[in-house]
């Protein structure tokens, strides 16, 4: 897999509305940004403990999933979502953020459904390469994009990884991350800094604070099922689909 390259990394820091990573001065030097190396089955996915100190404080950075690397951010951190916003870039702004999530009681606290039926899908499928679009509850919280436009989310797509490393950082939290891809290159590899969606010279791995490098991951997505009222299937992803549905 292609490397981040090694020369002049370095991670933009952004005051965060949780109050964590200092304001650099206007003389101060640029820290640089955390690279972890840990292995793909999260056997060492204790390297990564800086990382989920980086999300507490108000950081943004890079993680491995079952079925891409993802830009990750705290959603009650409102400094460090406007940052993932601006990673994905004015194309894609309007493409909704998915919610990483620990467990099935994340995915209750953060959404609204009364059916048994919906439960027996989450639990058949979960962990897995699957995003489940539901009506969102009152404890999301609310976006604001540049410009102060909201976002008005009455719906939010989540995701419970099949992956070890990933599961490591959300066990850690206390709550789930806001998501969204990292671009691939044009071969098809994956953490190679490129420059961002939304345009200028910086490269993305000036504006996140930490990767975690894992070693090889699929690039197809996960399947993605609205299940707000007749399950529909989105998109074909790297999960098959699930009978029934």
């Amino acid at each position: 897999m292609a490397r981040l390259a090694r020369y002049a990394l370095f991670a933009l820091v952004h005051v965060s509305m949780c109050g964590g990573l200092a304001k650099l001065g206007r003389n101060s030097k640029k820290p640089e940004m955390q690279y972890i190396e840990v292995k793909a089955d999260g056997s060492d996915a204790w390297r990564a403990e800086v990382a989920v100190e980086a999300l507490k404080n108000g950081g943004v950075g890079v993680i491995p999933t079952d079925t891409s690397y993802s830009f990750v951010a705290d959603p009650k951190c409102k400094d460090a979502v406007a940052r993932l916003l601006a990673l994905k870039g004015n194309e894609n702004a309007k493409k909704p953020l998915s919610l990483l999530c620990a467990d099935l009681g994340t995915i209750d606290r953060y959404t609204r459904y009364n059916d048994k039926a919906t439960f027996k899908v989450l639990k058949k499928a979960l962990p897995g390469p699957y995003t489940f679009v539901l009506p969102a509850s009152e404890n999301l919280p609310r976006v604001v994009f540049k410009g102060g436009r909201q976002w008005k989310r009455h719906t939010v797509g989540v995701r419970l990884p099949d992956d070890a490393v990933s599961q490591f950082v959300l066990d850690g939290l206390d709550g789930p991350l806001f998501s969204s891809s990292v671009p691939t290159s044009e071969d098809g590899d994956q953490l190679v800094c490129m420059s961002p969606l939304q345009g200028g010279d910086a490269a993305w791995c000036e504006n996140v604070d930490f990767v975690i490098d894992a070693g090889q991951r699929p690039i197809e997505g996960s399947t993605i099922y609205d299940l707000v009222e007749e399950p529909t299937m989105l998109r074909q992803g790297l999960g098959p689909p699930l009978d029934g549905l």
